[in-house]
């Protein structure tokens, strides 16, 4: 009577084995495009929700917001979506004085980012709808260091900003100089208000907020290229400008290709590369995303747009100007 068999040999276990580590390797990548596609949706969802908060405050106002205000009190567009975010609390008298420069932490008229409030501090609490999923190293604070008795400018960061426009030195990469009118819809206090009439290009041809992620570490296609280090007097000074929500450093005008510190040898050079979405996420380049072959887009419409990577230059330019007079192609 032959012998009953209890076990695997050796090398029935190890073509087990084997076949698992195959069937394992052939699921991961679609984990990670699910995940992927995930994450993207999410990011759509936070451009949808800011978009829609500057859309009430225009309605309530009769214009947008501004992009930034330069003078005291110095502060982005963001503070003041905030309570059309569902976050009136955060820039109530008692938290936040829309008065007084974003950073103040003693003196003047009174502190913002030392000023306790349930879920953190003011400018330094991290709000999921200002950062995108797919970004690494969440949450994020800019800590710009600042000669005292000048106070530190720390605030949590956003991977969102407003297209202020387009620089003119765009000109280098476009092959001929854009003319008219480059402003975007949101620009600095200081020249007024833009109404929703004011979008002569139309709504859905006029980007309102696009993506530049992974601020203040330096990113170039794909790649960390040097960790923030905003202290001058230390070696391997680094900075993506622009990283904090309530910055005023937060929007740009897109097109340029000057990195914020000449002297770095890491990022001392001119941005390079071809200027495209995802080539840096340097202040004034262009737009950056941490997806997989474009990034996320907030029009004036209200509509959200997933735009590649090989988006024509010409398209973006067109893109970011309110009354440029333009023909966009499809």
């Amino acid at each position: 009577m032959p012998r009953r068999r209890t076990a695997f040999t050796l090398i029935e276990l190890l073509v087990v084995i084997a076949i698992i580590a195959i069937l394992i390797g052939l699921l991961l990548p679609a984990v990670q495009k699910v995940r992927e596609a995930a994450a993207r949706m999410s990011c759509s969802n936070n451009l949808k929700q800011l978009a829609l908060a500057a859309h009430n405050y225009e309605s309530a106002h009769g214009y947008f917001p501004a992009s930034k205000r330069a003078a005291r009190p110095q502060r982005s567009w963001a503070p003041d979506l905030l309570p059309y975010l569902e976050q009136a609390n955060a820039v109530s008298g008692a938290f936040y004085n829309l008065d007084e420069n974003w950073w103040r932490t003693t003196g003047e008229v009174a502190p913002n980012v030392g000023v306790a409030i349930p879920n953190g501090t003011t400018t330094q609490l991290y709000l999921k709808v200002f950062n995108c999923p797919s970004t690494p190293n969440q949450p994020r604070m800019q800590n710009k260091f600042e000669t005292p008795p000048e106070q530190p400018k720390v605030g949590s960061t956003t991977d969102y900003f407003v297209v202020e426009g387009v620089n003119r030195a765009i000109a280098a990469d476009l092959g001929f100089t854009p003319t008219g009118d480059l402003k975007g819809v949101m620009r600095v206090i200081t020249e007024g208000n833009t109404r929703i009439t004011g979008i002569t290009d139309g709504t859905s041809n006029t980007v309102l907020f696009g993506e530049c992620a992974g601020r203040e570490d330096v990113y170039r296609q794909g790649r960390l290229a040097a960790t923030a280090q905003t202290n001058t007097s230390l070696p391997n000074v680094a900075r993506a400008r622009g990283g904090a929500w309530a910055t005023n450093d937060n929007p740009y005008e897109i097109g340029g290709r000057t990195p914020w510190n000449l002297t770095n040898p890491v990022i001392g050079t001119i941005i390079p590369g071809t200027m495209k979405i995802n080539n840096s996420n340097e202040w004034g380049h262009l737009y950056y995303s941490f997806h997989t072959g474009g990034a996320n887009f907030a029009f004036a419409d209200g509509s959200i747009r997933f735009q590649s990577d090989g988006t024509a230059l010409t398209t973006l330019v067109y893109q970011a100007t309110r009354s440029g007079g333009e023909v966009i192609p499809n």
